[in-house]
């Protein structure tokens, strides 16, 4: 399993986008807070929101915690995108040499992004996949297997996508629906507001170290 994720979570830098780990929802509730795999979920009082069912705040305080995190890492993608078209836009007239160094270049961009973010990537878990799918959608107007598709092949998208479905993994080909996705919608809405702000970068990376550090002090206790 460990080698699969590796695997999956390659595809990010060899098409300069990202794709989610093949890890299974987990849920747990406890007091004060909800654990969906290794992730600990507040449970906020909504302020703004004059509802009393307890399944709607729980699901609410699940979708603010999820979407302030990948929608810090969905606006990552589409600027990476953003950049790529604009390359490929001027390769199209470009002259042998030019497109070589061109190339060059693009190998050197795919090797610094895995160093940048390859310690994220792996960590990702199957829940916040599903979300950022959705909002890489939502954010370039593509799903993830037409990225993939795109700008690595078809045959890519198509094993890739195959392989998480055959774990019950998440779906690359997840798009965002405002309908159907209306709490996601909303959180998102709130954030270009002002109104939420989403988790940064560096205080995700905080996060997943403390959370390494976290269970392996676990498994010493065992």
């Amino acid at each position: 399993m460990a080698f699969l994720l590796r695997l999956i979570f390659s595809i990010f830098i060899l098409t300069s986008f990202s794709v989610v780990s093949i890890a299974q929802e987990t849920t747990r509730v406890q007091k004060g807070y909800v654990v969906v795999d290794n992730d600990t979920i507040p449970l906020y009082i909504l302020g703004d929101f004059d509802y009393k069912d307890p399944d709607f705040e729980k699901e609410w305080n699940r979708t603010v915690y999820y979407t302030t995190r990948m929608y810090t890492y969905a606006k990552i993608i589409d600027s990476i995108v953003d950049s790529h078209e604009a390359n490929l836009e001027k390769a199209k007239n470009a002259n042998k040499k030019a497109k070589k160094l061109a190339r060059k270049a693009n190998k050197a961009l795919k090797k610094n992004l895995w160093d940048k973010y390859s310690y994220e990537i792996k960590n990702l878990t199957d829940v916040r996949g599903d979300y950022l799918t959705r909002l890489v959608h939502r954010e370039t107007g593509v799903t993830t297997f037409d990225l993939i598709k795109k700008y690595k092949n078809p045959q890519t998208a198509f094993f890739w996508n195959s392989v998480l479905w055959s774990f019950n993994s998440t779906n690359l080909k997840n798009e965002f629906d405002p309908k159907r996705d209306w709490m996601l919608k909303l959180v998102v809405e709130e954030i270009e507001a002002g109104k939420i702000k989403p988790v940064s970068r560096a205080r995700q990376l905080k996060e997943l170290k403390a959370r390494e550090a976290y269970e392996k002090a676990k498994k010493k206790k065992k």
